[in-house]
């Protein structure tokens, strides 16, 4: 089961694990066909895939019914029911712990006595729905970005996930902060203007207006050009908090001493509505704790964010409204239109030339900023418009040099990521841009030629893209609610598989969890965040999925094979549930083609000293074949599997044997 989705190699060109037809399953690293993980809402509360259940078995004199919430008489433990199956209670969002031989009260009502409890139950399809029951109540309370529309962009920064929508009139985008609690709006300081600085004026004082009486505590300065020892500061004060109105040409003072001259009231800092928001993290000041987020949309400044403050970015250049944002060599990078735009080095804030800013004129509009693999001293910044690639060379304005790569061949916006090399969807499909023996060289390749119709049915709907280190993909999407997602090991290319979600992905960030894992989310549609890769469903509704192999002759195309078993040998840690189907023959209609069998196997597996008792499966195993009978007599057999459920985690197929009996050739 390798190879991918192939939609144009002769049949018998192919190995028999090719795909033919697939939807939401994936190539594995090590080999063969993992149906996907889901995705679930997010805004900062605990997961639905993390959720539990506990089953309370109890002899029951009163009613208890889904809904409830149920007290231990002695504990005092609490949860919430999601099924009532018998005599067993099972429970949710269990807030201490029950005892064995405790009452059970429903209101202030005593309903019965806890007789047992287990954290698991024996049969893998229940297991899975009780799992399904828990995530359902958890997702009750996750909600959608406060606003209208889509969600505009995604970033997850210093262990958050900050989210940005237009606001519930469409007037402004409004930038919103994952908690515990759900989502938070993040509020704006203002900012000041000011020139002809003589003392330098240091975060956190307060500045107080000569004239007006005005004053403003200042939480970031921002030094846009000349210096405070000669008298020539220019730049904002980007205020936390102010009283009064300042005025026009009035001394900015500190405790009574004039620093610098005002340039008039101080303004709300707001975002104007319908940007794209992209950002990247990085860190100008050196340290542990200076990562701060820089973020751009393309209606507005970009603008700089360490968590409490948000600096706007003026360039000067008219309009300032970048529609791509990279950080390179120490340098802040802002497209405008055909211009590539690059700060002083060091100095997010600097856009003068004088101290060390720049300007690059591209003969199109520029859709992609990608820094390429390299060192310090070696790495490079891809430049892609719509039709060509450039790499810009060298550490500064002393040494830039831009060099045409590839006439004809470009990116599409969005869709630009690192994994082992760059890679990026053009007009011909997804292609590797991946360094020669001589560094600072590179070389293309169109890894998907073998799927050109997906891809010029789609290239023009491409919207976000991703990578996912732990499995080696790197993942493109498109607006129609498709994706693809292209697995790398070691530098090889495996295969690509395609997928399809109901909400579209629009906008995507990567992130971390609290215990190291990779995560990642994405914006849509809907005004929801959601986490890719967790739970089992997409966000409560079914996964559909299905892979449809190529016709198989076992290297004998014109002999006729009876066949008698097939044995698929899949992989997992939770109870499977698939459809088995196959086409004899091209399915031919002078042969009777079998219907589609359904087939269970739980794959849940524990290991001696390291699970709680009652919260394990003893009996499972983690890989089994399933033994199934064909029937038929032809050239050749195509397999398809599926699977369409709400309820069944990943699992994989690594393998499929076919038992057959040759006979005689074809007359």
């Amino acid at each position: 089961m390798v190879g991918g989705l192939d939609q144009i190699t002769p049949t018998l060109s192919l190995t028999s694990g090719v795909v033919r037809r697939a939807a939401n399953f994936e190539c594995s690293l090590n080999g063969g066909y993992t149906r996907i993980a889901g995705y679930e809402r997010f805004d900062g509360r605990p997961n639905p895939s993390d959720a539990r259940y506990n089953v309370l078995t109890c002899t029951l004199t009163g009613g208890v019914a889904v809904g409830n919430t149920v007290t231990g008489y002695t504990s005092t433990a609490t949860g919430k029911v999601i099924a009532v199956s018998g005599s067993d209670i099972v429970i949710t969002r269990e807030v201490g712990t029950f005892l064995i031989g405790e009452g059970l009260v429903v209101s202030t009502s005593v309903v019965g006595s806890i007789d047992a409890i287990a954290g698991a139950v024996a049969d893998g399809l229940q297991d899975a729905t009780y799992k399904s029951l828990a995530a359902a109540e958890y997702r009750t309370s996750i909600t959608a970005v406060p606003g209208l529309g889509a969600v505009l962009g995604v970033l997850f920064f210093n262990g958050n996930v900050y989210a940005w929508r237009n606001n519930a009139s469409d007037t402004a985008a409004v930038m919103h902060k994952s908690s515990g609690s759900g989502w938070t709006a993040v509020s704006f300081g203002r900012e000041l203007s000011f020139t002809g600085g003589i003392g330098e004026i240091f975060d956190g004082q307060t500045v107080t207006g000569a004239t007006s009486g005005a004053t403003g505590v200042v939480s970031r300065v921002v030094l846009q050009s000349g210096t405070w020892g000669a008298g020539t500061a220019a730049g904002r004060l980007i205020l936390s908090s102010s009283t009064g109105t300042f005025v026009a040409a009035e001394n900015l003072q500190v405790g009574g001493v004039t620093k610098a001259v005002g340039g008039g009231a101080a303004v709300q800092i707001t975002l104007a509505p319908g940007g794209r928001f992209q950002g990247v993290v990085a860190n100008f000041g050196g340290g542990q704790n200076n990562k701060r987020m820089y973020v751009c949309d393309g209606v507005n400044r970009a603008f700089e964010f360490d968590g409490l403050v948000m600096v706007p970015i003026s360039t000067a250049m008219s309009p300032d409204v970048p529609t791509r944002i990279v950080v390179h060599k120490q340098h802040l990078f802002l497209a405008f239109g055909n211009s590539l735009q690059f700060s002083g080095i060091g100095e997010p804030y600097t856009w003068d030339p004088v101290l060390g800013a720049g300007e690059i004129a591209m003969n199109d509009t520029i859709s992609q900023l990608l820094p390429l693999p390299g060192d310090q001293s070696s790495g490079a910044l891809a430049v892609y418009t719509r039709s060509d690639t450039s790499v810009l060379y060298g550490t500064s304005s002393e040494d830039f040099s831009l060099s045409t790569f590839n006439v004809g061949t470009g990116g599409i916006a969005h869709t630009g990521q690192n994994l082992d090399q760059s890679y990026i969807l053009s007009e011909r499909g997804v292609m590797g841009l991946g360094t020669t023996l001589n560094f600072g060289n590179f070389a293309t390749a169109s890894l998907t030629m073998n799927l050109r119709p997906f891809i010029q049915v789609r290239r023009n709907l491409a919207s976000a893209s991703i990578v996912n280190r732990e499995k080696g993909q790197y993942r493109v999407f498109f607006s129609d609610g498709y994706g693809l997602y292209l697995t790398i090991s070691n530098g090889n290319y495996v295969g690509a598989m395609p997928v399809q979600f109901p909400n579209p992905v629009l906008c995507t960030s990567e992130g971390q969890s609290v215990d190291g894992a990779e995560t990642s989310f994405f914006g849509s549609s809907d005004g929801f965040v959601y986490r890719l890769d967790a739970g089992t469903s997409f966000d409560g509704e079914v996964i559909p999925a299905n892979i449809s192999l190529v016709y198989n002759s076992t290297k004998s195309p014109r002999m006729l094979k009876r066949y008698r078993k097939a044995s698929v040998e899949m992989t997992g840690d939770s109870f499977a549930e698939f459809a088995f189907g196959y086409d004899l023959g091209y399915r031919t209609q002078f042969l009777d083609q079998p219907a589609d069998g359904v087939h269970e196997n739980d794959l849940r597996a524990g290991y001696w000293d390291s699970l709680n008792w009652d919260n394990f499966v003893f009996d499972g195993t983690e890989m089994s074949p399933s033994e199934i009978d064909v029937n038929g007599t032809a050239e050749n057999m195509a397999i398809r599997i599926s699977s369409v459920s709400a309820l069944l985690q990943s699992f994989t197929v690594n393998s499929i044997i076919v038992h057959y009996t040759l006979r005689r050739g074809i007359r």
